[in-house]
């Protein structure tokens, strides 16, 4: 096995694990739909937030800005049939928050995709 196929295999097995079940709202509808779930599929998404330092400008002011992000599963999106953009709201039950899609990132590899988020 490759590379690129042990880190495939390493990102399905965490996102296994570790996305939190959510839904997807855009001007279309939720996702998933009562039809994708008696299908048996399910959305998810793993939550992150990281802190920005920002050194500001010359008078020595430092913020901290947190930068929040989601990752989805590619295999999860194509089953579902969704294409994720901007202004769309991702809710998360079980952590009681709703965030709106920013900006798309760029990929890193196989399987995940990445979007910064704001808090709704």
């Amino acid at each position: 096995m490759g590379l690129s196929a042990e880190k495939k295999d390493a990102r399905l097995r965490l996102h296994a694990r570790m996305a939190e079940p959510c839904t997807y709202t855009d001007e279309n509808g939720v996702v998933p739909t009562a039809q994708h779930l008696a299908a048996g599929l399910t959305l998810a998404a793993r939550f992150h937030t990281k802190a920005k330092v920002n050194l500001g400008d010359s008078d020595g002011l430092t913020v901290m800005e947190p930068i929040e992000k989601l990752i989805f599963n590619s295999s999860e999106l194509i089953a579902l049939g969704l294409t994720p953009e901007g202004g769309a709201h991702i809710h998360f039950p079980g952590y009681g928050l709703t965030v709106i899609l920013d900006q798309e990132l760029d990929p890193d590899g196989p399987e995940n995709v990445y979007w910064t988020v704001t808090r709704a």
